[in-house]
């Protein structure tokens, strides 16, 4: 396992800033309802101005699979299942729900957060709302 810039994770010094941050982040979620965001798909406005569907279009692609990846790790019919499959059925068991949520209202305590953090930390001058971040069409979709 690599940590920061391909540094191993069990490199001498290299000590976790959260222990067992695995157990944390469940903890976390069941308490708070938090649930981590660790990939977004950025797409120019350039592109998204001259292809109005891009973004819809490109949600519902991803929304499909994961529907179907969903459904697979909730059967047990994902083969040799790895560390994320297992975190993914985890999350599964403590919500009893998708473990994968698409769209703004499914995340929005987590997106506030950020955006809170952000302001914190002087990434961002002042507070946004969460639509200001997603294109329009993308707003009222959920998977």
């Amino acid at each position: 396992m690599l940590g920061l810039h391909g540094i191993p994770a069990d490199y001498p010094g290299v000590v976790p800033l959260i222990p067992d941050a695995a157990e944390a982040g469940y903890r976390a979620l069941r308490d708070r309802g938090f649930y981590p965001i660790n990939h977004v798909l950025v797409v120019r406005d350039e592109l998204l101005a001259e292809h109005p569907d891009l973004a819809a279009d490109l949600f519902a692609a991803y929304a499909d699979a994961k529907k179907r990846y969903v459904a697979d790790l909730a059967e047990g019919f994902v083969a040799d299942p790895g560390p994320t499959d297992r975190m993914y059925a985890r999350v599964m068991q403590i919500t009893s729900a998708d473990p994968l949520p698409y769209g703004i209202a499914p995340n929005r305590a987590m997106i506030d957060q950020l955006i809170r953090y952000a302001v914190d930390q002087q990434i961002l001058t002042s507070p946004v709302a969460a639509e200001d971040l997603f294109p329009d069409s993308t707003h009222h979709l959920t998977a």
